[in-house]
């Protein structure tokens, strides 16, 4: 996985929101918490295909802000609920 983020050049956490949107595929059917394996040439044609990589970042970047409003909403609600 840190091969396939260093030839599309991101970081290592990107892949794992590709992977649950269904974005990017490992080879073969790994369970969840097991190492995954890419096929470095699906990887390089995906990173030379620019309606990839821009659907890609906008999977990423959707879920980065995802997470950060239910980080923020929890801080929010604990300093509610502060005395």
């Amino acid at each position: 996985m840190e091969e396939a983020a260093a030839i599309f050049g991101w970081p290592n956490y990107y892949l794992p929101f590709l992977m649950r949107a269904g974005h990017l595929k490992p080879l073969g059917k790994p369970p969840q918490n097991a190492r995954k394996w890419f096929a470095t040439v699906e990887i390089e044609r995906m990173s030379c295909d620019p309606d990839w990589l821009d659907k890609a970042i906008r999977i990423v970047e959707k879920q980065i802000q995802e997470m950060n409003r239910k980080q923020r909403g929890e801080e929010q609600s604990q300093k509610s609920l502060a005395p």
